[in-house]
């Protein structure tokens, strides 16, 4: 005669229950803020970002006044280089993964794999927003200080949004960065794509028939690329699309890559 067996020896076939996506995030902060890549990241755009803001601050105390739009171009020359360690940062967060063969053990714990990236990509964001944002309300208030004379104030409008722009504009970067990352599984090849994208790019489409869609271009050096737009006063002037417009193009461009990214993490990365 068998006897039936106990309740607690059934094994449940039930799947282990999804983590909740703040879990995920503070997981993706560990990893983020333990690499040794990022601290050095962080200190390149600091140092670039400042360093440029320092040297055009000594020169505007022998020049003569500037208007405000002048101002804040100046404050953001850094960002011409500095951006370049935001990328290595972002496509490095994802690169890694896929280069020590760790994206086997996070796809593991976390098989949910939208969540999962899109966690990667929300703690890389967040990083690059605040110490954007930070750099630049720095830079701008020391290159403004330093100024003999300024037409206009920090209440003009545009100011603030050009000021904060640049933590918006990291930001939407970072996550095109790591995207790109992500599609082209490699550190090395992400990188060099980006970097095509934002230093060459431009450039070749500036002296091309096709001059007039630099606009549509996510990111570069200098206006009128869709990207830069928020960082600037006046991006009409430079012939750039309305501030807001050019950030959405911006955007559209992040969230397009992490689209594909996405889709690739499913069908390929099995």
């Amino acid at each position: 005669m068998s006897l039936p067996l106990p309740a607690h020896t059934h094994r449940s076939a039930a799947p282990p229950p999804a983590p909740r996506f703040t879990d995920l995030l503070r997981s993706e902060w560990v990893k983020l803020r333990t690499v040794r890549t990022t601290v050095w990241c962080l200190a390149a755009t600091a140092l670039t970002i400042v360093g440029a803001a320092v040297l055009v601050a000594v020169k505007a105390r022998s020049q003569g006044p500037h208007t405000i739009d002048v101002t804040v171009n100046f404050s953001h020359l850094g960002i011409m280089v500095g951006q370049l360690a935001v990328i290595v940062l972002a496509v490095t967060a994802i690169g890694s993964e896929y280069r020590t063969g760790t994206i086997c053990v996070s796809l593991t714990a976390a098989p949910w794999r939208a969540r999962w990236l899109a966690a990667k990509a929300v703690t890389v964001a967040a990083l690059c927003l605040v110490a954007g944002t930070v750099l630049s309300i720095a830079c701008f208030a020391l290159v403004y200080l330093c100024t003999p004379h300024v037409f206009g104030s920090f209440t003009t409008p545009g100011v603030v949004r050009a000021v904060v722009g640049v933590g918006l504009y990291l930001c939407a970067l970072s996550v095109l960065s790591l995207a790109v990352g992500a599609l082209l599984r490699s550190t090395v090849g992400g990188i060099v794509a980006m970097f095509a994208l934002v230093y060459v790019v431009p450039g070749v489409v500036a002296i091309s028939p096709l001059r007039e869609l630099e606009r549509f271009l996510p990111a570069g050096i200098s206006p009128p690329n869709a990207g830069w737009t928020i960082m600037q006063v006046a991006p009409e002037w430079l012939g750039g699309l309305p501030p807001w417009a050019g950030f959405a193009v911006l955007c559209a461009w992040a969230a397009t890559a992490m689209a594909g990214a996405t889709y690739l993490l499913h069908t390929r990365d099995a």
